[in-house]
This record gives C-alpha cells, sequence and structure tokens, in this order.
C-alpha cells in the first residue's frame, strides 16, 4: 500500500512542505477521522506512517491546548503549556494567524485558500486561513510557488506515485458576517447565492449531516415566518456558540459523544418542524433554482469552509483543521 493510500493525498502534500521547510508544521488531528486522540486507531496508523516515510521530522503530542499531533522538521512542542489557538495558527504557518482574536467577526473577512490541482482536474487543499483583510495575499502566493517547486523535486516521483501536479494556486472567498445575514432576513431582502452558501457551511459546522443540509434548503420556504424563525435562531446559536469555551471538544470525549448524539436528535425536530409548518402557497427557498444549479460549487464550498482558522466556522469540533 503507498503512503498515499495510507495517509491521504492532503497529508502526503503537507508533510513534503513540512520535510522541505516551505511550511514551518503540519497538524494531524483525530477529529478529522472521528477520533478523540493521536492514539486512536486511524490516528495512530497515519502517524505511525509519516514516521516510516520520514523518520527525521520531529512529533509533538505532549502539549497545551491539545489539538493532535504537530508535525516539525525543525521545532518541538512537546511539555509546552502556552499553545494557544492564536500560537496554533503561528506553528503552522498561517499568514493571517493574528486575526483569529483581532478580527470582527461582524465585519466582513476572506476566506484564503492554497490548494493543489492536478493534470486530471482532482484539487486537493493544502491550507486555508482566514483574514479579515486581504492584505497577506502576496504571502500565501509566495507559498504556492514554493511548494509547486518542492513538489517538482525527483526525490518526491515515488512518495507522490504518479500523481501529475498542474498548479499550486491561491483562491480567495469572501465571508459574509452573520449579522448581515441576520439583517437581510429581519428586513426582507431576498439572500445572495454568497449568503446561502453561508448558510449551508453554518449548518454543516453545527455538526448537520450534509444530508440535513441539502433537505433544509430544499424545504425551507423565505417568506413563512416560522421558517424564518428558525433560521434566526441557528444564525444566533453559531454566533454566540455555547460551546466555544470547550474548544476544541475533541479533548472532552464522553461529552463530544453526547453532543453528537443531541446534535442528531436537533436535526430531526428541525426538519419535522419546517416540514409540518409548510405553507401550500409558497415555493421553497427563494434562491431554490439558483442554489441548485451551483450544486457542485456548494460541496466545494463545504470543504474548504470548514478547513478555516476561524473562531466561529470550526468552534463546535475542532479550531484549525490539520496540516
Amino acid at each position: 500500500m503507498s503512503l498515499i493510500e495510507k495517509i491521504g493525498i492532503d497529508n502526503v502534500l503537507n508533510v513534503i512542505l513540512v520535510n522541505e521547510n516551505v511550511r514551518p508544521a503540519m497538524l494531524v488531528q483525530p477529529a478529522d477521522y472521528g477520533e478523540s486522540t493521536h492514539n486512536d486507531p486511524k490516528t495512530k496508523s497515519i502517524i505511525e506512517s509519516i514516521k516510516e516515510y520520514f523518520p527525521n521530522l520531529l512529533f509533538s503530542q505532549d502539549y497545551e491546548i491539545y489539538q493532535g499531533v504537530i508535525i516539525s522538521n525543525t521545532d518541538e512542542y512537546n511539555g509546552r503549556k502556552d499553545i494557544s489557538l492564536e500560537k496554533m495558527g503561528e506553528i503552522l504557518g498561517y499568514p493571517c494567524y493574528k486575526d483569529f482574536t483581532n478580527r470582527n467577526p461582524d465585519e466582513m473577512s476572506y476566506g484564503i485558500e492554497v490548494y493543489v490541482q492536478e493534470k486530471n482536474g482532482k484539487v486537493s487543499q493544502l491550507f486555508a486561513n482566514r483574514c479579515k483583510d486581504e492584505t497577506n495575499i502576496e504571502k500565501f502566493k509566495t507559498f504556492a510557488e514554493k511548494a509547486k517547486i518542492a513538489f517538482d523535486k525527483e526525490e518526491y516521483k515515488d512518495i507522490l506515485q504518479g500523481v501529475n501536479i498542474n498548479k499550486v494556486d491561491v483562491n480567495i472567498d469572501r465571508d459574509i458576517p452573520i449579522q448581515m445575514i441576520i439583517n437581510h432576513l429581519i428586513e426582507n431582502k431576498e439572500l445572495e447565492q454568497e449568503e446561502i452558501y453561508q448558510i449551508q457551511n453554518i449548518l454543516f459546522n453545527f455538526g448537520f449531516s450534509i444530508d440535513f443540509k441539502y433537505d433544509f434548503i430544499d424545504i425551507f420556504q423565505y417568506s413563512n415566518p416560522i421558517h424564518k424563525g428558525i433560521l434566526l435562531g441557528l444564525l444566533l446559536n453559531d454566533k454566540n456558540n455555547l460551546l466555544s469555551p470547550f474548544v476544541p471538544l475533541q479533548n472532552y470525549p464522553n461529552q463530544d459523544k453526547q453532543v453528537n448524539e443531541i446534535i442528531e436528535a436537533w436535526e430531526k425536530d428541525i426538519l419535522d418542524i419546517l416540514e409540518k409548518t409548510k405553507l401550500p402557497s409558497m415555493e421553497s427557498s427563494s434562491s431554490e433554482s439558483a442554489s441548485n444549479q451551483s450544486a457542485g460549487k456548494k460541496k466545494k464550498n463545504r470543504k474548504r469552509t470548514i478547513k478555516l482558522l476561524s473562531k466561529r466556522k470550526i468552534s463546535r469540533r475542532k479550531t484549525v483543521k490539520n496540516k
């Protein structure tokens, strides 16, 4: 079995970048695999495979606040008690790590992603970062240029197993503030497509299933006051997340399981109320046709957004996506 098959292409690409000092560190998060610690089977297998192929890298798992295994080429973090969420962003080489605490959640921000596109069209994300503005964009572009040089090195051909990288590039998405969407709902303004994407991402980051996300959009009636009230409640819940003091939730495995059970029940109750309160004379979501036409883009957007370094976006389970 190849390394790509053992740990996934995104982990392979990022460990190459750490080995080449293109990025200072990466993070393997147990939460990405439905686990709580590095001793759980899937995470443990990934770490062991990376150690086999890259024995000179440094692995840190004994630190606070624990989020997973930090893999670095130069620094070890075991025993550290000061790795805050912002500090983790700095360790991982995120250009906008300071924005984690400095960003105003009620103002427009930007999700900046560095991604790899193979010649067959397949796209893998290297990392993404939530930024309050675009002032650091050149740092992302420089990173992309260095990454492409690293991937093209002869010594990694066997590890990449015929993966032909066409380009490493940067993508920017606007992040619509929750308060702006709330205001538009209150004022009965038609939602823009970006706002619909944002709502879908919020639903996903609650822990709701992908099926729920699309069922919600299909059933939701924009002009239905009960439906709108439910959506406003969800948006306020996301803006004022009660679980934020317990981030990362993976550090509370017993509670994490209980939270997942509650979310499943919550999901069913919401859909049940939406169905029972549908008004027959109304169509579903006011932007349903546009939403359906952009289904492919939504899926890509979901994958991107949950990886961003964002206190609000990923506060339920994880704070910094892996790598």
